[in-house]
């Protein structure tokens, strides 16, 4: 069905302005600090806000951490206006208790925030560089640099929230995660993550542990999963770039992409998820296994026995869903092009799937039945597994079984009199093509 999920913002949440002569202000400065204002104690390293309100941050931390301990109502807002916080031994930032924090990258300025390995300690391992157990919004337009030496980059146990900002994340484990919800609305991120690039993983209620990306430019280089999520995916807008060792984008749930750019130049799978449904956009995948699969239950690279159906049901499910009403859709996958474990339904949209030049996977898998009512598809592949649309609607569905054709050899529908109806180079050896159009 169709994804309810939206992302909403408070007013507070969209105006980076602020008038200085109301914040404190917090001059880090070696293992220290100077504060002039009130809310906040310094104890050597160990900077603690304890009141809502608004705290200038600038300067350089070498060893030490700010926290955010705040029982009241208000919002603690920080306003990163040049800071360097390095901590040895500890999170350098995290929010203990507070009812919302904002954190306003200042224009023009870059804030970096480092962690190194550690030992972990039972009664405060914070994963993260930046952790926070409240609801954490970033707006500005400034630069955040986190190398995350210990754990992960940015995490929150509620939901975290990107208005704006800039955001380059090295991490040893996951770049961003948003426990209850991560929500995109704009920035610019640069993430290099040991595991997966952002995450959010919500597991006990189930109606939260959603990922909403509404805009934003994002070149994701992860080791697992370029996006990961327990939940809900949707995609409305921004720029994805993405090359991963698992999957692009993992959904445990549904998958929708309405809009925007989805650029997968390496991956083990692209797009998983139980339900898939692509509305509209640009989504280019370059997979060693499959380039889109629906599937119920996760799918690992420890399953890869090539076309053998690589440990997943065989039998069709009728609740797993791949449909296609629109949008640009490329697959250049080694494994299969689309796969379902239950059904697809295309009603619209531009395919090209180049799958598989062995016999052990085909271009188009599904395990029910594959109806096509509208759009444009092409695919090529091995013949070896063949499978074909079950029922073509409002077109034509032509199914050609050929000799290996070698690799950047054009294929071309032409009607009687020679004019071309669809045409298209492979830039892989193919033995098959499948053509629908109207």
């Amino acid at each position: 069905g169709e994804n309810a999920l939206s992302l909403e913002f408070d007013s507070e949440d969209l105006d980076s302005s602020y008038n200085e002569s109301e914040c404190t202000k917090i001059n880090l400065s070696g293992s220290g600090a100077t504060v002039s204002g009130s809310g906040v104690t310094v104890e050597n390293g160990n900077i603690t806000i304890t009141s809502a309100g608004s705290y200038i941050i600038s300067g350089t931390l070498t060893d030490g951490s700010i926290k955010v301990n705040c029982s009241e109502k208000g919002t603690v807002r920080l306003i990163l206006n040049g800071a360097s916080i390095s901590s040895s031994s500890t999170a350098p930032v995290v929010v203990e208790e507070a009812k919302k924090v904002l954190v306003t990258l200042a224009d023009g300025t870059t804030n970096t925030i480092t962690d190194k390995t550690r030992q972990s300690v039972d009664d405060e391992d914070f994963s993260s560089a930046v952790y926070s157990k409240a609801d954490l919004v970033f707006n500005g337009s400034g630069t955040l640099n986190v190398n995350a030496g210990y754990r992960n980059g940015i995490k929150s146990t509620d939901d975290l929230k990107v208005v704006s900002g800039t955001f380059n994340i090295t991490s040893n484990e996951d770049g961003i995660i948003g426990k209850d919800l991560l929500g995109i609305k704009d920035g610019k991120f640069t993430i290099k993550s040991g595991s997966d690039g952002m995450k959010s993983t919500y597991d006990t209620d189930t109606s939260k542990g959603n990922i909403v990306i509404t805009g934003g430019e994002f070149d994701i280089t992860a080791s697992n999963d370029g996006v990961h999520c327990n939940r809900d995916i949707l995609i409305s807008g921004g720029n994805l770039t993405i090359s991963s060792g698992d999957d692009g984008v993992h959904a445990d749930a549904n998958l929708q992409v309405d809009g925007g750019t989805i650029d997968i130049k390496k991956c083990y799978e692209g797009l998983e998820g139980v339900h898939i449904t692509l509305n509209d956009g640009d989504i280019s995948i370059v997979a060693s296994d499959d380039g889109i699969n629906a599937a119920d239950g996760s799918s690992s690279s420890g399953m890869g026995m090539g076309g053998f159906g690589g440990g997943q049901a065989s039998s069709s499910d009728s609740s797993v869903l791949l449909t296609i009403n629109g949008g640009n859709i490329f697959v250049n996958a080694s494994g299969d092009g689309l796969d379902s474990n239950g059904n697809i339904v295309m009603n619209g949209g531009n395919v090209t799937v180049l799958g598989p030049t062995s016999d052990g996977d085909t271009a188009l898998d599904f395990d029910g039945t594959f109806t096509i009512n509208g759009g444009v598809l092409m695919a090529f592949g091995s013949s070896g597994m063949l499978e074909t649309p079950t029922t073509a609607q409002n077109g034509c569905c032509i199914v050609t079984t050929l000799g290996t054709v070698s690799a950047n050899s054009a294929f071309s529908l032409t009607d009687s009199s020679g004019n071309v109806i669809m045409s298209y180079i492979p830039t892989k050896n193919f033995a098959s093509a499948i053509v629908y159009s109207s």
